[in-house]
């Protein structure tokens, strides 16, 4: 089977590299220099958790010339859209599987794609890339799929009878609700890149910690009010969460940071230090600017994570990060 990833990025390298390993015909597509890299480097991913490296025969190319079986949406977000575009005159005719960590990729798509071509997959997958093909994977979490709009079953089941290839897949009725909870899941990683300090060393100080919380706290009310129930990822217990919510706050903040520690055993980025550490601009607008504009929409109040969204784009601008007094100061005043 014949499958373009389209997007050179820490999801994209992982995913093409795992389908690529498991006997699929990969191309990846992403920028002319990027997809250069590749060729000449080929893609490499290491897997911190038994050591072993993944290097999988993937053709790389800056853009697509046929129609594939599956084309998959890995792209970053924010230039989802014009990779969409480029490669609407071939990937239209495809069945389309839309990889993401919000709420918005197969919305994107579906403006130049017709959307019930189009399958969801929600992942919960830890991965650095600090070069284009050269990734190491944290943990491989699950993935779970289902129709974005009208896509008949036999696209689903494409997708899933790939995917469960590379990853533990499970198939859902209502995606809706799992990419909300992906959203919510994905509200403290603001803060690494905030602060400049990778995921573990951040949240190992109880005070940051507090606010991680805080923002799950923030985002809970926001899908709550938006009557959206919080789904139960194949890795993520639900029961975990809601109890670590109703813990006071200084026990949960404490546990957060026990929960992340327990992430990987080497430090994780999170996706937008990922981004701004690469010089590139992150997610920040996708992730807890979503969670703001849904909250808009409901006319519900969401002051701490408007805060992220304004002080992430700060360090994007200034290129300099927030010092932790600074920060905590930032948030007492709210």
């Amino acid at each position: 089977m014949e499958i373009a990833v389209i997007g050179i990025t820490p999801v994209g390298c992982t995913v093409a590299s795992l389908l690529g390993e498991a006997g699929f015909d990969v191309t990846i597509i992403g920028p002319p220099e990027k997809a250069e890299r590749i060729t000449r480097g080929g893609l490499t991913v290491r897997q911190v958790w038994d050591g072993s490296t993944i290097t999988a025969h993937v053709r790389a190319a800056s853009r697509l010339e046929r129609t594939p079986e599956i084309t998959v949406f890995a792209a970053r977000t924010q230039e989802t859209l014009q990779a969409a575009t480029d490669a609407a005159p071939f990937a239209s005719g495809s069945t389309i599987a839309t990889i993401q960590y919000g709420t918005k990729t197969e919305q994107i798509v579906a403006k130049v794609i017709p959307r019930d071509n189009i399958v969801t997959c929600v992942l919960t997958l830890g991965a650095t890339c600090y070069s284009p093909g050269d990734v190491t994977l944290n943990f491989k979490g699950h993935m779970v799929v289902g129709p974005a709009y009208g896509a008949p079953d036999w696209r689903v089941e494409q997708v899933k009878e790939v995917m469960e290839r590379a990853f533990v897949t499970s198939k859902v009725e209502k995606i809706a609700h799992y990419n909300c909870t992906r959203l919510l899941l994905n509200l403290p990683y603001c803060i690494p890149a905030i602060i400049g300090e990778k995921v573990q060393q951040a949240f190992s100080d109880p005070d940051i910690a507090r606010v991680a919380v805080l923002l799950l706290k923030e985002g809970t009310r926001v899908i709550e009010e938006a009557e959206v129930h919080i789904a139960p990822l194949p890795d993520f217990n639900e029961a975990t969460l809601k109890a670590l919510l109703a813990e006071p706050l200084s026990q949960a903040a404490v546990h957060f940071g026990e929960i992340t520690m327990n992430m990987s055993r080497i430090p994780c980025q999170g996706p937008i230090l990922g981004s701004i550490e690469q010089g590139e601009p992150s997610e920040i607008d996708y992730q807890n600017g979503e969670m703001v504009n849904i909250a808009d929409v409901l006319g519900y109040p969401t002051p701490l994570n408007s805060l992220m969204v304004k002080l992430v784009h700060r360090v994007e601008t200034t290129g300099r990060f927030v010092g932790k007094k600074e920060f905590l100061n930032l948030i007492s005043s709210i």
